[in-house]
């Protein structure tokens, strides 16, 4: 009896530690710079899906977990004083992206990071229009967040 006891706590033991291994193991594939490189494709690649107005942009980035507070204050700021500054001009540009016209997606041309930031650059896959937009992240929590990106970044 006691030896059935003791196999029972041990495979328990034993079960707990190898889910302890794997969610360590799923946390450090998550601070990796090719994660990094995903979300901001995927922070990109759902903007450039849903283009639209000062305010919508703000609303929708304000919405996306893939941020930062930093990056949504900076945004609506960045917008907001273009808009009372011009208000029918407003910005001009699309800052998330630094330009105007962009192509339908993008897709990771390089990233490298270190002690929890990556920089990441974007190239549109359509290779008639072939541009780059650079997103910096930050790693909070254990996943990466934009924090910059297009005329976002400070150089």
């Amino acid at each position: 009896k006691i030896a059935e006891m003791t196999a029972s706590v041990c495979s328990r033991v034993l079960l707990v530690c190898s889910a302890l291994l794997f969610a360590a193991n799923l946390r450090a594939e998550n601070t990796d710079e090719a994660a990094a490189g995903k979300v901001a494709a995927d922070f990109i690649n759902a903007h450039v899906a849903e283009l639209g107005g000062y305010e919508e942009t703000i609303a929708r980035v304000e919405a996306s977990p893939l941020v930062t507070e930093r990056y949504k204050q900076a945004l609506a700021k960045l917008y907001r004083d273009a808009l009372k500054e011009d208000p029918e001009m407003g910005y001009g540009a699309d800052a998330v992206i630094g330009g105007q016209d962009c192509p339908d997606s993008f897709r990771v041309k390089s990233s490298a990071g270190d002690d929890g930031r990556a920089s990441v650059v974007l190239i549109g896959e359509d290779p008639a229009f072939p541009m780059e937009v650079k997103v910096n992240l930050v790693l909070e929590d254990g996943r990466w967040l934009v924090d910059a990106s297009g005329d976002l970044i400070e150089d």
